[in-house]
């Protein structure tokens, strides 16, 4: 394909390599963008991926970034040039179309450059590409001073349109415009409205639905639809399901989508790989899709249930509504929201949890290992779905499978990888985190298997002293496993779980390399402590802290020896690192005691104001633990609760240890019991003990509420 000399003209006079990206030098920009509109689909791809990876990494924006784009606005507005939708999706990014707002320094300039070509946006919301046309509905919110003038444009065009793509893209941004926070107008929020009680389609009318339900202020308004009539206009979208073809393929949710590329669909065809992450995302797209009877209506469940926010019992009731439909289909599209619910927000999930759990009993494949997946990191939460999991993985012909074959027809035990060791599957470690004994004889098997699956070990600490039937498997793969390999010391921390039923491990551990779980081991079996002591006395003198801190608290239970642990926190303390003056004072404060200058020291400690003041709290534990003075400690715990929310579990139990005394806490704890979301949720990034350190941190509230004396202690 010739290109216009101008299209690039000056692209080339550009210093590019004095520029960098995320990965160095950006000389390399030249030959991206002109990789952009290539004949070649997978030409094309890659240079996406290369912008995407480190122009625009992760929603970054350096001067590169800026200096691209008016050679990507050149791209946009020449109609014969392939890509085009692609670069439209980027530009959106680049100009911070998501949020616009309180932009600075080079995402600033990028915004300005993006929101500077409305007319062009205007334009090309006419263009004969439906693509183009959908992704120009996407870049509009990054034209924050033309809000007006653009819903006034998209509103008016919806009636002309006629490619649903487009049409659902139009409805999404005036949904996007009218949640602005200088959103002052009613007529948004009216013509959503209008559009859910007389569109025909019923799939634009759930995206309508969607936008308005997220609408500010929307649960103090009387709803224009209910949940029924959202699975009323659910069961329409799925219609045109006839055949009863199973669905297939799977959600693109498993891959991290690159930043402003979450949307829209790929205007390149099938049939060749670029081995980059945009390419993959756009082939599990392409799978999502395949066999489906109903395309689309995934992302429609998803967005419908999203827009709920934080009415938990709304989504409830929409997602078991479709848990419980007869529809294969239905019942998949509702998983992937299930688990987002309950990994963001609190309630009463037990119905909900239990019809996932029946979906692991499901006849599609695809759907079992998605309802397992949802339940593999819920730890007791998962309890109503333990029969399921249970029969489903008792029932299996297949216990170990390779990662490529376990979407299939029965859940493995075990999940082989190629280049790595193997790993428990998500249905096993659901089972396993519920404490249900009908597990142990599963990870037994997993623990025997050769090689031994990386997590099988942790899987089983859960079950305390109930795993010592394991006890002479452990004890047989425990000298076979190098020291450094996660599954040694997983083995170990087993053995420390069992407790004194593990006394037959002694030999193993005193005769083996020393590493940081073995102290904590010894400590925890207790018996034949003689022998152990002399040991742990030579490794608390080791300058390593990694050993000489379990070492030395090993040295106090087992022998009441507060010598060697009032030695290392010394130690600890004369050293110039934050890390180690938190070991020290975690170390005082277990021990319950100090030398006078160890108190002082903690007391500077407990008022230095470290960023997410995890050293001052455990300052403020060990004063509270030796002195048994309240007032040093309570300021911390107070301001450490409102910059952390990760250390919440820690101030909570505290506050119970203190009792009446941190009675001025009930307000925090009854806030924190009352919130809805769960404390350590937020839209950065996803723990996989999200739920169950939420779920304890409940429990500690509570325990603390109890021991503060309730309303009781405010009154006094």
């Amino acid at each position: 394909m010739a290109v216009d000399a101008d299209l690039f003209a000056g692209l080339d006079e550009i210093r590019w390599a004095r520029m960098r990206h995320a990965y160095g030098s950006a000389a390399d920009v030249p030959g991206l963008l002109r990789g952009l509109i290539d004949p070649d689909p997978a030409v094309r791809e890659s240079a996406l991926d290369g912008m995407y990876a480190a122009v625009h990494h992760q929603g970054d924006v350096y001067p590169c970034t800026v200096a691209a784009i008016p050679f990507l606005l050149r791209v946009a507005e020449r109609p014969d040039l392939p890509g085009r939708p692609e670069v439209v999706r980027l530009l959106a990014g680049i100009g911070s179309a998501e949020d616009p707002t309180a932009l600075s320094g080079q995402y600033r300039k990028a915004n300005e450059a993006v929101a500077a070509a409305y007319p062009l946006w205007e334009r090309l919301l006419e263009d004969a590409d439906p693509r183009v046309r959908e992704a120009v509905a996407g870049v509009l919110p990054a034209c924050a001073r033309q809000r007006r003038a653009a819903l006034a444009r998209l509103t008016g065009r919806l009636a002309g349109e006629d490619d649903e793509a487009v049409r659902g893209a139009i409805v999404r941004t005036v949904g996007t415009l009218a949640r602005r926070e200088d959103a002052d107008d009613a007529a948004p929020r009216d013509w959503l409205a209008r559009l859910v009680t007389t569109e025909s389609d019923p799939r634009l009318r759930l995206v309508a639905l969607a936008e308005l339900t997220s609408l500010p202020g929307a649960p103090d308004v009387p709803p224009v639809a209910d949940v029924d009539d959202a699975l009323e206009m659910l069961a329409a979208a799925y219609e045109p399901a006839t055949a009863a073809t199973a669905p297939a393929g799977c959600e693109t949710d498993t891959l991290a989508v690159p930043a402003g590329f979450e949307t829209g669909t790929l205007a390149v065809p099938a049939g060749f790989e670029t081995g980059t992450l945009v390419g993959a995302v756009r082939r599990l797209r392409e799978q999502d899709e395949a066999g489906r009877r109903s395309p689309g209506t995934a992302a429609l469940v998803r967005g419908l249930s999203a827009s709920f926010g934080d009415r938990v019992n709304e989504r409830t009731r929409l997602l078991t509504g479709l848990l419980r439909s007869p529809d294969p289909e239905r019942r998949l599209d509702a998983l992937t929201p299930a688990g987002a619910l309950v990994d963001g927000w609190r309630g009463d999930h037990g119905d909900l949890i239990g019809l996932v759990g029946e979906r692991v009993r499901d006849g599609h494949p695809l759907t079992r290992s998605r309802a397992a997946g949802v339940l593999e990191h819920l730890g007791d939460l998962a309890a109503p779905a333990a029969d399921a999991l249970a029969s489903a993985l008792e029932a299996t012909t297949g216990r170990a499978l390779p990662h490529t074959e376990a979407d299939g027809g029965h859940l493995p035990w075990v999940i082989e990888r190629s280049h790595e060791p193997p790993t428990v599957s998500p249905a096993l470690r659901a089972l396993s985190g519920t404490g249900d004994a009908r597990a142990l004889p599963m990870l037994a098997w997993a623990l025997d298997r050769e090689p031994m699956p990386y997590d099988a070990a942790s899987c089983v600490i859960r079950f305390g002293p109930r795993a010592a039937p394991l006890l002479p498997l452990l004890l047989r793969r425990l000298p076979g496993l190098p020291v450094g390999d996660q599954r040694r010391d997983g083995v170990i921390h087993v053995l420390a779980a069992i407790g004194p039923a593990a006394a037959p491990a002694l030999p193993d551990l005193l005769g083996g390399p020393m590493t940081p779980p073995v102290p904590v081991a010894l400590a925890a079996i207790g018996s034949g402590a003689g022998d152990c002591l002399p040991v742990l006395r030579r490794v608390a003198a080791a300058q390593d802290r990694r050993l000489a801190v379990p070492a030395a608290r090993a040295l106090w239970q087992l022998a009441g020896d507060a010598d060697a642990a009032l030695t290392v926190a010394g130690r600890c303390l004369d050293d110039d690192s934050e890390y180690a003056w938190r070991e020290a004072a975690d170390v005082l404060a277990w021990l319950g005691q100090a030398t006078g200058p160890q108190i002082a020291r903690l007391r500077r400690l407990a008022r230095r104001k470290d960023r997410y003041g995890w050293l001052s709290l455990s300052a403020a534990h060990a004063l509270w633990r030796i002195t048994g003075d309240p007032d040093a400690v309570l300021p911390v715990l107070e301001r450490v609760w409102t910059t952390n929310v990760h250390a919440r579990r820690k101030v909570a139990s505290l506050w119970a240890e203190l009792g009446p005394a941190a009675a001025d806490s009930y307000r925090l704890l009854t806030a924190e019991l009352g919130r809805v979301r769960r404390h350590n949720a937020g839209e950065d990034g996803y723990s996989t003990a999200q739920v169950t350190d939420d779920e304890d941190l409940l429990a500690r509230c509570r325990a603390a509420l109890n021991a503060i004396g309730g309303r009781d202690a405010v009154a006094g």
